[in-house]
């Protein structure tokens, strides 16, 4: 009987640690590290002022992101690259990677970028704010605008897209 009842009080102590050594629900779904590929729809206001005339104008484009985050203490830093197909604008397609740090409130994560893109006309800085909520542990949703412009074949061209796209993580 005294076997049973170490055996018992063995196997009680075992299970209470492993249950308190897995995250929590809430812990797995707020946790933005790791590696992730998205989709973004938005619409880009562009413009061309110089020796080439583009006047202000507005499309919708799609594009596509791939990334990793890692957690460092309270805040999220990580690389994202990305690519719009905004056609219509007065830069047409481009695409470019960036720097990137969050800090996470529960499921929400306030972010900011900045980085360089490449494309016609020119290479430039890029850089945006944006923020990310996540459904469960594998899928989110963020909204974000960026800004890009440079100076090429004597004009200005200037980029500032708002958009939406959903995040798949790999966990």
């Amino acid at each position: 009987m005294k076997t049973l009842k170490t055996l018992l009080t063995c196997a009680a102590l075992v299970g209470a640690s492993m249950a308190h050594a897995q995250p929590t629900y809430d812990q797995m779904v707020s946790d933005f590290s790791g590696p992730y590929i998205g989709v973004k729809a938005g619409f880009n206001f562009s413009r061309a002022s110089g020796a080439t005339e583009k006047p202000s104008h507005t499309t919708f484009f799609p594009g596509v992101v791939v990334g990793y985050g890692f957690n460092a203490g309270p805040v999220l830093l990580g690389a994202e690259a990305f690519m719009d197909f905004h056609d219509g604008s007065a830069t047409k397609k481009d695409g470019g990677i960036d720097a990137k740090i969050g800090y996470p409130v529960g499921q929400f994560m306030p972010y900011a970028r900045l980085g360089v893109k490449v494309g016609w006309p020119a290479s430039a800085f890029h850089y945006g704010l944006g923020v990310e909520y996540q459904f469960t542990k594998n899928v989110s949703m963020f909204t974000e605008w960026t800004h890009d412009s440079a100076n090429a074949y004597d004009t200005r061209w200037t980029n500032n897209s708002v958009t939406v796209g959903a995040n798949y993580r790999f966990k």
